[in-house]
């Protein structure tokens, strides 16, 4: 059933790279980068395999992260001490076998990773397919070490944050923490206050709560803050369980790619104007109310007039720039009416221009035929009513011969426009779909989600 379900959110995954290019094609290529760069790391994450749970400790200096990662592996791997950032590169316990693609993708050196694979070591049954990453300190004065810590974090499946009762309420808590969590609603988010021995317990109990209160504040649903002291061992054995809790399953990676792949397809539908923030398609008046037919013929006469007047029967002559141009804000007045600001402007720009249908005109009204003057005897029985008959096949002549040019250079054009539109909007939609699917079947395995 997995492997239905990688290939379904692989499918997924292509339809957003469909709709991320068709969104470069008319529109601002900005959030097309964005759709695609996710589409790019989703794609890598899976090629690597789901079973796997990859859990990124980050925090400030001082946390005890190191100490933290040493105690959730019980062993003294990840380097610690006084001198202020320790961490300087990514460290990995891997529980159980078969990660070595996975963590040279997530950047972590081969000498900084141990293995836990022996049936005789504690918890190994428990969390096997757990990847405990150790990352830099974000606020360390190294460059580098900033480079890998950036890297590493947005492609955890779970992300721990470790803070301590001097430091949970520094704002790069929230600019950092707050923003990922945010923007991988599927990913299991978890703050740890560390370091609890060094206050009483009322205290901690306020702060966890302050804490909790703050992230709900700042977007994060339903934040997990865990108490621990390194130092002392208290929480620890709860931390470590619920880790387990979200490795037991092996469903957080596809969780995690779920949530991202609904994330991206949300942004560009809103950015692309196709959906609305609850995923709704945003409405367009030219679905439902003929608008191109309408701007159609309007256009026409307008153009009509400008080659033959409004009375009597006349050569007809070619309409200027001006006219033209007149034509066409008609269309591009229609076009905001009924569009979104975006795609009226797609509208406009995919027209032709005012040279090639002054080109397109020159040619068509060369083969329209003006009607003969009336003979006299005609003229004497009819009176104006074979003058208004000669107007009116005039008219049918340059309006046929018109249509056929604004049909070409106008209403074809934007037609396409109007039909990438709605493809672009079922792809959006179908990738919410997939996603939503790709969610529920993980959290039915037993994957929390913050």
């Amino acid at each position: 059933m997995t492997d239905q379900q990688v290939e379904r959110l692989r499918q997924g995954i292509d339809q957003l790279r469909e709709a991320a290019l068709l969104t470069a094609r008319r529109l601002d290529e900005g959030p097309s980068l964005d759709a695609l760069a996710v589409a790019e790391l989703l794609t890598q994450r899976l090629d690597r395999g789901v079973d796997h749970t990859v859990v990124a400790l980050s925090g400030g200096t001082g946390s005890g992260k190191s100490s933290l990662f040493n105690a959730v592996a019980e062993m003294t791997f990840s380097e610690v001490g006084v001198i202020r950032p320790t961490t300087c590169k990514a460290t990995a316990c891997v529980w159980g076998t078969g990660a070595e693609d996975l963590l040279e993708w997530l950047g972590v050196e081969r000498d900084a990773w141990i293995k836990r694979d022996s049936i005789l070591e504690s918890h190994i049954g428990d969390l096997r397919g757990l990847i405990l990453l150790d990352l830099p300190d974000y606020d360390s004065a190294s460059q580098d070490n900033r480079v890998i810590a950036d890297r590493a974090l947005p492609l955890a499946d779970v992300l721990v944050w470790v803070t301590d009762p001097q430091k949970y309420a520094d704002p790069a808590l929230y600019e950092r923490f707050v923003a990922s969590a945010r923007a991988h609603q599927g990913r299991v988010s978890m703050v740890v206050l560390n370091q609890i021995d060094t206050i009483s317990e009322a205290n901690a109990e306020r702060i966890s709560e302050a804490l909790a209160s703050a992230l709900i504040e700042s977007g994060v649903r339903e934040p997990v803050v865990v108490l621990t002291s390194a130092k002392t061992g208290d929480g620890i054995e709860g931390l470590r369980e619920a880790l387990m809790e979200r490795t037991a399953h092996r469903t957080m990676a596809m969780l995690r790619t779920a949530a991202d792949l609904a994330t991206a397809a949300r942004q560009l539908g809103m950015a692309s104007e196709v959906t609305e923030p609850n995923g709704r398609v945003m409405p367009d008046l030219a679905a439902g109310s003929g608008w191109v037919g309408k701007v159609e013929a309007t256009t026409v006469k307008t153009l009509v007039e400008a080659i033959i007047g409004t009375e009597g029967v006349v050569v007809p002559e070619q309409p200027d720039a001006r006219q033209i141009r007149q034509a066409t804000s008609v269309w591009a007045a229609g076009a905001a009416y009924a569009l979104p600001d975006q795609w009226a402007l797609a509208v406009g720009y995919s027209l032709a221009s005012v040279q090639n249908i002054a080109a397109r005109l020159k040619d068509a009204l060369e083969s329209v035929e003006v009607p003969p003057p009336a003979g006299f005897w005609a003229r004497l029985f009819t009176g104006g009513k074979t003058e208004r008959r000669r107007r009116a096949d005039l008219e049918n002549a340059v309006r046929a011969a018109v249509g056929v040019v604004v049909d070409r250079t106008m209403a074809r054009p934007t037609q396409l426009v109007l039909d990438e539109r709605r493809k672009l909007a079922d792809l959006v939609v179908e990738v919410a779909l997939v996603a939503e699917s790709g969610a529920s079947r993980g959290a039915g395995g037993g994957a929390g989600t913050a």
